[in-house]
Order: structure tokens, then sequence, then C-alpha cells
């Protein structure tokens, strides 16, 4: 399976993303194919499931990830995800998405060291990075940070660009190719799911003031702004967290892979109470985690 089945918790959208991808790489790929190689009598035996309309016996995951021909690991992840979909107790639910949680195997992304922290001083740092992916920088060419800086929205000034990528390269975050080319040495970093670091508070910051500006700045046809209030318990709480944290790792996913990027967009998420947790039933959700 190219797809990294260990970014989902939901076995319905994975099954429907198996789906889309056979279906490109297979125009013959059909719903009454796949029923056929499971077994299975009902010709839109996987259009059910993905739609919700169908649930799975202990026998239909056998059925269903021999079709896909899912290794044994992620045979058994799967089955995890079908439990903790159709389970109906919250206890049983928690079990097995502990077991999910475990066995997760996200994409590979290198965690920044705590000198690599500094990457996060300036807004633009990473996005500048992430710029290198499809934008050549050669250093030696004429103009070749006045045409980086620019590229940014907002712009930058080019002694910003060449200060940020002379620091990038000294952090090791950058490199230079045997063309002399500056290129990233690696496609992904990150900082963990847990990380207090200042530097990355003021970078959060700087983002949501741009995700501000971007409304007034981009069309709309070029940006995607929405929220949601809503009240949950603690538990509540640490599940969304979780999935917040799960869906990032699916994102990078899709990006590792779209092949050829043509721009840089920045995601945000933000998950915190608008009211007093304090003057609730307990201390507040979260503490000492």
């Amino acid at each position: 399976m190219e797809t990294n089945i260990y970014i989902y918790l939901e076995y319905r959208k994975f099954l429907a993303d198996y789906y889309s991808l056979m279906k490109k790489r297979n125009r013959g790929f059909s719903f009454r194919a796949f029923s056929q190689k499971a077994g299975v009598s009902a010709p839109n035996f996987l259009q059910l499931l993905i739609q919700g309309k169908r649930n799975l016996s202990v026998n239909g995951i056998e059925k269903v990830c021999s079709a896909i021909g899912l290794a044994s690991q992620e045979k058994e992840y799967f089955g995890h995800m079908v439990l903790f979909d159709q389970a109906r107790e919250n206890e049983k639910k928690a079990h097995h998405f502990k077991i999910l949680a475990q066995m997760r195997k996200p994409y590979t992304a290198d965690t920044l060291t705590e000198e690599q922290f500094e990457l996060y001083r300036c807004w633009y740092y990473k996005p500048l990075r992430e710029l290198l992916a499809f934008h050549p920088l050669y250093p030696g060419e004429q103009y070749a940070y006045r045409h980086l800086a620019s590229k940014l929205l907002p712009s930058i000034s080019e002694s910003e660009a060449r200060a940020a990528i002379k620091q990038m390269l000294k952090l090791g975050l950058l490199k230079k190719d045997k063309n002399g080319r500056v290129v990233q040495t690696s496609r992904f970093i990150t900082t963990g799911d847990e990380v207090q670091s200042f530097l990355v508070r003021q970078f959060h910051e700087s983002m949501i003031t741009l995700a501000q500006k971007a409304q007034d700045r981009i069309d709309p046809s070029q940006r995607d702004v929405s929220s949601l209030t809503v009240s949950i318990s603690c538990d509540g709480f640490s599940r969304i967290k979780q999935e917040i944290q799960l869906f990032r790792k699916r994102l990078l996913e899709i990006v590792k892979q779209d092949s050829d990027p043509e721009n840089v967009y920045q995601i945000n998420f933000q998950l915190f109470p608008v009211t007093d947790t304090k003057k609730g039933k307990s201390e507040g959700c979260g503490k000492g985690a």
C-alpha cells in the first residue's frame, strides 16, 4: 500500500481514499471488481461501507484486508479502526483509540534540535524554506535574493532573505547541492506534538496575525477560514487534540504525494477555551499533561 494507513483514524475515510487511488491508477477498477476480489456477493459492498450504510464483521474485516493487500500489522491497525468506529460503549472506544495511537506510524519528519528552533524566530524563515522546494536559488546569481524575497506574501527585503538563508544554512536546515543550488536538507521537519518554546509561540502569533490580514488581502477562492464552537468534556478535549495531531500528519502525507508544488500555504490549527474552565467542575483540561 502506497497510502500510509497509520495516518487514518476513520476506516471509511481510508477506504474512500483507497478507492480513489485505485480508480486513478486503473479506470477499470470498480466497486464490483473490489467485491469480487473480497469474495462478497454485493457488487456495491465497498460503496456501502464508505457511505456508512454497512458495518464490518470480524470476517468482513479479514476479507477487506485481503482484498486491499494489507500487511499483518496493517491488518491489525485496520481492525482496531473498525472496532473503534463501530463500538457503542465509550470504554471500548477509548480502548481501541489508545491502541491506534500507540500503533500509529505517521510519515517520518525530522525533529528539530534545540538550536534549530531559531527557524521560528521570524515568520518568514519557514515559508522561505518551503519556497526552495520548487523555486531554485543559486546565491551567485544577480538579484537571486531579491527575487526570492519578492515571492513571499507579504514580501520581505532582500537583506532579510539573505540573512534568513545564511542562518538556515548554518543551522543545517538548508544545504548547497553539487550544482551550488540551495536546497532543503530534509523535506519535512517537526517540533513534535508538544512544544513550549517561546520562539514557536512567537511564530504562531505571527501566523495568526497573517491569517487575520489574509481575509482582506486574499481572494476567498484562494483561502479557507472556518471555525467551530463546541461544548466538550476533558476526555473530549483530549481526543480532539489527538485528532488534530493525527490530521496534521495526514496532511503531511498529502504533501508527500504532491510531487509538483506551485505555491506555499500556511495552515493554522487553534483549540482553546472561551469559558473559564477553573470555574467549572474541574480545574481545567490538560493540566499536568
